[in-house]
């Protein structure tokens, strides 16, 4: 015998599956003639409320997850690495998933992915720092959605749906304060344009340390931080630098390892000269460059609890949006550790 799920109760009363969840669910604005008319029939029926009911529904529905990345994400190996830790978990509750990819002209014009129109999504998870008016049209969808990562605008108390970061504040900062207590006092930072929070809130654990080391900014030393400093653009501004510091912390693996090349072009050595931070451990650019100080970022774990948060927020849509700082580790290599004053 199948085992009775909240859609079996609606259809027996004739309501909506939300409402027998509701009532299930002891939430607020449901009558209780009808919570007793529901809890009555779940008795009767012989129901038993276990957790990712709601999976079992949304799976028995035909409907699908989606993972919706920016275009210019899409095929970006960190976030492929996310999008197949999320798709065992939603395997695992035998639950499907598709990849959409947003372009700039649907963002631009609030457009769904075209894809939308064929197969209607039951909950979404987004990639990548999208516009704020894109988010209040997912918000406006009533759809169940899960962040990961935001625009750098957004601060948690104004946060559209559930929301996912790594600790990328603390990190930076605690990798900044060990170079600073290793006896270096001149530290530049390297990034892309900070439009996505991660990558802001990297900057600012910089920045912290650096008040808290009672150090000043140097912003000679400091690239990315307007929009048109590309990452091929930092040879060209090594090469400019009448002075270099002693360290280099960089937002992310890719721009540490492209700093690197630069810095070796210009006849310097890594850590010999110059001391280098980076960020995620790429798993990828590890393999390159295996001596890379850096803080873990988790795009195996990050994958998985979205899809866990994802699969919540289906049994809990009337709960408050929560924010989710993921911890990891920092991993002191050579990039660092052989640098010698």
């Amino acid at each position: 015998m199948s085992r009775v799920t909240t859609i079996d109760i609606a259809n027996r009363l004739g309501i909506s599956r939300g409402t027998v969840s509701k009532a299930l669910n002891g939430r607020n604005k449901i009558d209780e003639r009808t919570r007793l008319m529901v809890q009555k029939a779940a008795d009767e029926m012989g129901y038993k409320k276990i957790w990712g009911d709601a999976d079992v529904e949304l799976a028995a529905s035909g409907k699908t997850l989606s993972i919706m990345v920016q275009e210019q994400l899409f095929g970006d190996h960190y976030w492929s690495v996310f999008v197949k830790n999320f798709g065992e978990e939603a395997s695992r509750k035998n639950l499907k998933f598709t990849v959409d990819v947003i372009n700039a002209e649907e963002e631009a014009n609030l457009l769904f992915p075209r894809s939308f129109s064929i197969d209607p999504p039951g909950g979404i998870a987004t990639i990548g720092p999208i516009s704020e008016d894109y988010y209040r049209l997912l918000q406006a969808s009533k759809l169940p959605v899960v962040y990961v990562d935001t625009v750098r605008s957004i601060s948690d108390a104004d946060i559209f749906g559930d929301t996912l970061f790594v600790c990328n504040k603390e990190y930076t900062n605690k990798m900044t304060t060990h170079l600073i207590n290793k006896g270096h006092k001149k530290l530049g930072f390297v990034s892309a344009y900070f439009n996505c929070r991660s990558f802001n809130e990297r900057w600012l654990g910089f920045l912290d340390a650096l008040e808290e080391g009672d150090l000043q900014v140097s912003k000679k030393w400091i690239f990315g931080m307007n929009p048109g400093e590309m990452i091929e653009d930092i040879r060209l501004w090594i090469a400019s630098l009448k002075e270099l510091p002693t360290a280099f912390i960089c937002a992310n693996d890719f721009f540490a390892m492209a700093l690197k090349a630069s810095l070796n072009e210009a006849g310097l050595d890594v850590p010999k000269d110059i001391a280098l931070c980076g960020f995620d451990n790429d798993k990828r650019l590890s393999a390159l460059y295996p001596d890379l100080t850096t803080a873990d970022s988790s795009a195996e774990y990050m994958g998985k609890r979205a899809m866990q948060q994802l699969s919540w927020r289906l049994e809990n849509p009337d709960a408050p949006y929560e924010v989710i700082k993921i911890t990891s580790n920092v991993y002191y290599r050579n990039s660092t550790e052989g640098y010698i004053f």
